[in-house]
C-alpha cells in the first residue's frame, strides 16, 4: 500500500512483510530527501513494526549537509519512531555505494540494527527472520 510519492522516491506498507518499504528515485537532497525520509518515519510510528525495507539501488550520491541532519537528527527521530531494523539494499552505481558507506559511517554507533544488502531477496529474507518490535517490548 503506497502512502507517500514524490519525484524523489516513495514510501509503502508491505502488508505480508509488515515492513516499511522506502524506494529511492535517483539523486535527491535536502527538502525531498528528508520528505522521504520523515514520512517512512511516520508511517514507521504508525504501524509499529519496527522493520524498513529501504531500497536504494536507484540512489545517488548523498549531500554533505544531508549526511549531517540524518546523523544530527534523523537517526534518533527514526528510532524514536520505532525502528528496530533497517535493510538496505545498496545502490548499483559504485560512486553511490562509497557515498552511501560514507554516509552511514559518520552516524556513528545506530541504536537499531542496520544491514547492507546487494539484492532484494536476503535483506527481505533476513527483515523476515528478525523478531517484530512488539515482541521486541515484550522481552
Amino acid at each position: 500500500m503506497k502512502v507517500f510519492e514524490s519525484v524523489n522516491g516513495l514510501v509503502a506498507w508491505d502488508e505480508q512483510l509488515q515492513n516499511v518499504r522506502i524506494e529511492w528515485n535517483g539523486f535527491s537532497h535536502g527538502e525531498g530527501l528528508q520528505a522521504v525520509l520523515m514520512q517512512g518515519a511516520e508511517l514507521l510510528r504508525q504501524k509499529q513494526s519496527g522493520k524498513v525495507l529501504m531500497d536504494i539501488r536507484q540512489g545517488s550520491v548523498i549531500k554533505e549537509e544531508d549526511k549531517a541532519w540524518m546523523a544530527d537528527f534523523y537517526v534518533e527521530h527514526v528510532y524514536k519512531s520505532g525502528l528496530r531494523y533497517l535493510a538496505m539494499i545498496e545502490p548499483s552505481s559504485i560512486v553511490a555505494k562509497l557515498s552511501v558507506n560514507r554516509a552511514v559511517s559518520v552516524q556513528g554507533q545506530l541504536p537499531y540494527q542496520q544491514r547492507s544488502f546487494s539484492g532484494l531477496d536476503e535483506a527481505v529474507r533476513w527483515l523476515s527472520e528478525v523478531k517484530p518490535a512488539a515482541e521486541l517490548a515484550a522481552g
